[in-house]
């Protein structure tokens, strides 16, 4: 069984302050605290010497200071600053009154979603540097929530191993299918899982570029969205660097290798799938919509044609 080495990120753009959506930085140190008690080689990058220092101290505390390794960055803002730029002059755009959930932070706030596709640059980067070879996971720093799926109270104290083919692995909630970009951006469903994503070192790089690139079009055409659809628009241009696999929300460290991790109760787990119900009625009314608008114009425009 393959050794995976792990990389992740904390870089705080003030979400304690989002109306609905907020989450402090202690809050997140928490949830870190709740995945990162893996054996396994740990690579994370920040901004704050303070984080920088909780981090250490946290995993020295469990015995792992040798297996980890925190990398400060001056200013996260500076890493790709032409992304951040296109994905600001998409925010203005009238993209936001179509969303079906035009209050979420991927629709209104370019640093957030600008974030989310540095995941690819850390692992690339950690790569480069040579602080992650062979197999290499991005795990969010917030992975699991504290416990939102996987039992806080499981033995995550273990090495985690497992023989991923050589590709970009991503996690499926749906099987892929081939809806419009635009309609899946605009209906914000979700496909693929941006919390873990495991790859062989050698194609981290060009993921990134992908990222990248996806996103300044996706901007083109007036909208952003965070890592996940853009993902999405990255594995339609080179499904042959991906292989997809089938899980749920958060579950693919337990299904890939961790099978003893246990799951919440079936109480607090009905109480999830009410909300995912509720989500899903959303959508099934939205995409309802979008059909009846759209044999509306049709039906116009054959007419106003004859």
């Amino acid at each position: 069984m393959n050794e995976i080495t792990i990389v992740s990120a904390f870089f705080n753009i003030k979400r304690e302050n989002w109306k609905g959506f907020s989450r402090s930085e202690e809050l997140y140190f928490e949830y870190f605290k709740g995945w990162a008690r893996l054996q396994n080689k740990i690579v994370v990058y920040v901004e704050s010497e303070i984080m920088k220092q909780k981090i250490l101290n946290f995993r020295s505390l469990i015995g792992l200071s040798d297996q980890t390794k925190v990398v400060l960055i001056d200013n996260c803002l500076a890493i790709a600053p032409d992304l951040l730029e296109s994905i600001r002059g998409a925010v203005s755009s009238i993209h936001e009154k179509y969303r079906l959930f035009p209050h979420n932070p991927e629709v209104w706030n370019a640093e957030y979603d600008y974030i989310m596709l540095l995941k690819m640059w850390c692992v690339s980067d950690a790569v480069e540097k040579g602080l992650a070879s062979g197999m290499v996971a991005w795990i969010d720093f917030g992975y699991n929530h504290g416990g939102d799926v996987i039992d806080i109270n499981s033995d995550f104290n273990f090495l985690w191993r497992y023989n991923f083919p050589e590709k970009i692995n991503i996690f499926l909630i749906q099987d892929i299918d081939n809806r419009p970009i635009f309609d899946i951006v605009l209906s914000m469903d979700t496909y693929i899982m941006g919390m873990a994503i495991v790859g062989v070192d050698y194609l981290w790089r060009d993921f990134w570029l992908l990222m990248k690139q996806s996103m300044i079009e996706l901007n083109n055409c007036g909208m952003i969205d965070d890592d996940q659809n853009v993902i999405l628009m990255c594995y339609r241009k080179r499904p042959d660097i991906f292989c997809l696999h089938r899980s749920s929300w958060q579950l693919p460290l337990k299904q890939f290798g961790g099978d003893h991790l246990l799951l919440k109760s079936k109480k607090n787990d009905s109480i999830i799938m009410s909300k995912v119900k509720k989500v899903k009625r959303k959508l099934f009314i939205y995409k309802r919509s979008a059909e009846l608008c759209y044999r509306i114009c049709m039906l116009m425009a054959n007419r106003i044609i004859h």
